[in-house]
């Protein structure tokens, strides 16, 4: 798989992870609080498109993606489970599930091995925005004190974890 193909796959990939956001966001916006994570969430998720359009805008055509391109086609599956499951969800409970899911997958460490792979034709720091995992987990993290689900909230926490151990 050519490299700008594979950036074109996860381009859609985010954007559609931002989608499913912004549909929490909806769906969630009577409490504030849980709207803002939603609305930060999918703000990041759009951010990473930008940035990565930019990206594949400055690799070579020939350039080839390696097993990255394999491992995105497994994102796939993923990301269309977690979009058709939102669509019926009704509980914060289940829509940070789905989040979890979609932050645990790895589609942020690709897009940062991507960016990274081309660190000498961009700025200090591009592929930062990939690597702040932690900050949505904490998110997820905040809006789970909202719903009784202690075993959630303790998912949510030990994903918190390894995310700052990466």
């Amino acid at each position: 798989m050519k490299t700008q193909d594979a950036l074109s796959l996860l381009i859609a990939l985010e954007e559609r992870v931002a989608r499913v956001y912004f549909h929490f966001f909806r769906t969630f916006r009577d409490d504030r609080d849980i709207a803002r994570c939603w609305w930060d969430m999918a703000r990041d998720e759009y951010g990473h498109v930008g940035i990565l359009k930019m990206v594949r805008d400055l690799v070579s055509p020939e350039a080839e993606a390696g097993q990255i391109g394999a491992r995105l086609w497994s994102l796939v599956d993923v990301v269309e489970r977690c979009e058709q499951e939102a669509a019926a969800v009704e509980t914060l409970g289940r829509a940070l599930e789905l989040a979890i899911r979609l932050e645990s997958s790895e589609m942020d460490a690709l897009g940062h091995r991507i960016v990274q792979s081309l660190r000498s034709e961009l700025p200090e720091g591009a592929a930062r925005p990939f690597v702040a995992a932690d900050a949505h987990c904490q998110r997820l993290v905040e809006a789970a004190g909202k719903i009784p689900d202690l075993n959630l909230r303790q998912r949510l926490e030990a994903m918190l974890g390894g995310a700052k151990g990466r």
